[in-house]
């Protein structure tokens, strides 16, 4: 019985959580109140305003101490009645107070009867010196005007962070952020050079993330300071009108992320510094192949990206970007191939692509490796998805349908992948299909690595050779027959001798290949 000796949950084996008493849970809230102000106070910074409240209740001590946080965080839908956000903000940051905010984060649904309130929140974060604001609408119904930030955001000293969604950025003639870091501007149409007088008034900002913004005009991005390392552009698909461009010129960018499921045509200047990019271009649901004009189109767009990303040391492409490197099917021979690659990747060392096991991935991997002659690691994710048989308007048989043995095709020969310089190969997503078993097949007959293919398995923990891996199968005994038949098949591969087959887990994966 609780009343006499305190009920005890006790659980047995090593391992497991000690015995926990549920009598003791007021002592523990007891020793947690005897904590400095400060610690408490930080202990409540990592809750939502919702969650912070209510510890008002816990004890004497607890009742006033969350009108002093520094990290105020206002969920989409907050406060008892949930429908009223704007109230209840206006109620909390009344009985406010700190003297200090660390973090101010608003996400509400917007309407125009609410630009005074919004204007309330951002003078009061601006006035107590906060460092992170964050200020997420979403609109109700089409046709709202965004909220026009008021022009003491932009004089705030102490910022160091900026996220904003669907708001109007009217720069005051002059102005300067001195401390901001990040900024993260999503849904806002930027007129004439706001954006690149924004960026030159923010002189140590480091990352720079825009989310679908211009979408009906050109959205040009000119970042001369050298102090922006980091870019990430994210354009969501169906949303942007056509003959518009992206024109990026960052002379001093060292790492560039482009997310986009409809591209549009995209012009890179000046990338001379950049190190690392990753293009993640997931358009679903076409046929290329069957469609010339538009085939060519995507062509360009991504011919244009990696013109611009010739200095570039690691390269993530995206499945779309794989099998649009190259316009035409035919076999080429490793002289006539020179003149359809888009540009020399010369600096080229660590190449990650996602496929789908399709004839045109395996040509854009071919043209890849013939392209990068520095290129010591490859990374591949196979990716998968539902099979769709779905017929195109002419007949034709859906891209995507990959377990159809008429894409493998394509048998090139070794001239085609010399690849001097790779040493490793790691394939993520592994399940032993057939596909891919004929997939590495064709890369390991021609491609010289000298040190090893490492294939990631679901087993977390286990790293071995392909012979042990089998072993560990075997004992375990839940893998398909036929699983282990691919298995073996792929151990007897023609290879390179100084290739090694390797098997690793995913925690296991990091460790190997540090």
């Amino acid at each position: 019985m609780v009343a006499e000796g305190r009920q005890e949950i006790t659980c047995g084996g090593s391992g497991r959580p000690p015995k926990f008493r549920v009598g003791e849970r007021e002592d523990d809230c007891e020793r947690i109140s005897e904590l400095p102000d400060h610690l408490l106070l930080h202990i409540l910074s990592f809750l939502c305003i919702d969650d912070a409240i209510p510890t008002s209740l816990l004890c004497r001590r607890w009742r006033y101490l969350w009108r002093s946080i520094d990290s105020l965080d206002f969920p989409q839908h907050c406060g008892e009645r949930k429908g009223n956000s704007v109230e209840f903000i206006d109620r909390i940051l009344a009985l406010h107070e700190g003297l200090k905010i660390k973090r101010f984060c608003a996400r509400i649904h917007y309407n125009s009867s609410y630009v005074s309130h919004l204007d309330s929140w951002m003078n009061f974060a601006v006035a107590r010196n906060v460092e992170k604001l964050v200020l997420d609408l979403f609109a109700v119904e089409n046709g709202f005007p965004s909220y026009v930030l008021p022009r003491s955001v932009f004089n705030c000293g102490s910022l160091v962070e900026l996220d904003l969604n669907l708001c109007h950025l009217r720069l005051p003639p002059s102005f300067r952020l001195a401390s901001l870091k990040k900024l993260a501007i999503a849904n806002t149409v930027f007129i004439g050079n706001a954006l690149r007088d924004l960026v030159s008034g923010s002189p140590v900002l480091e990352e720079l993330i825009l989310v679908n913004c211009n979408r009906a005009r050109d959205l040009d991005i000119v970042v001369l300071n050298q102090s922006v390392k980091k870019m990430k552009v994210v354009e969501f698909p169906d949303e942007f009108e056509e003959g518009t461009d992206l024109k990026v010129y960052a002379p001093h960018l060292r790492h560039f992320e482009l997310q986009s499921g409809e591209p549009r045509p995209c012009r890179i200047g000046d990338l001379s510094s950049i190190v690392s990019a990753s293009l993640e271009i997931r358009k679903t649901n076409t046929c290329l192949q069957y469609d010339p004009n538009l085939k060519n189109n995507c062509v360009q767009i991504v011919s244009r990206l990696l013109l611009g990303l010739h200095e570039v040391k690691t390269l993530r492409l995206s499945s779309w970007c794989v099998q649009n490197l190259i316009s035409c099917k035919a076999s080429l021979s490793p002289k006539e191939m020179r003149h359809y690659l888009p540009t020399q990747l010369q600096n080229l060392e660590h190449l990650k692509i996602e496929l789908q096991l399709l004839e045109d991935e395996l040509l854009g991997i071919i043209f890849l490796l013939r392209n990068s002659p520095k290129l010591e690691r490859l990374t591949i994710h196979i990716c998968r998805r539902p099979h769709i048989d779905m017929a195109m308007e002419n007949g034709n048989p859906c891209l995507y349908n990959w377990t159809e043995e008429c894409l493998w095709n394509c048998n090139p020969s070794s001239s085609y992948i010399p690849s001097r310089h790779l040493k490793e190969i790691i394939v993520e997503n592994f399940k032993g299909e057939d596909n891919e078993i004929k997939f590495l097949e064709i890369v390991l007959k021609n491609s010289i690595i000298s040190k090893k293919m490492v294939i990631v398995i679901p087993q977390k923990s286990f790293y071995g050779s392909g012979e042990s891996y089998l072993e560990c199968c075997r004992k375990d005994g839940k893998a398909s027959i036929q699983y282990m038949k691919n298995i073996e098949k792929l151990l007897t591969l023609q290879r390179s001798a100084y290739a090694d087959i390797l098997f690793a887990g995913s925690y296991a994966t990091s460790i190997s290949s540090s």
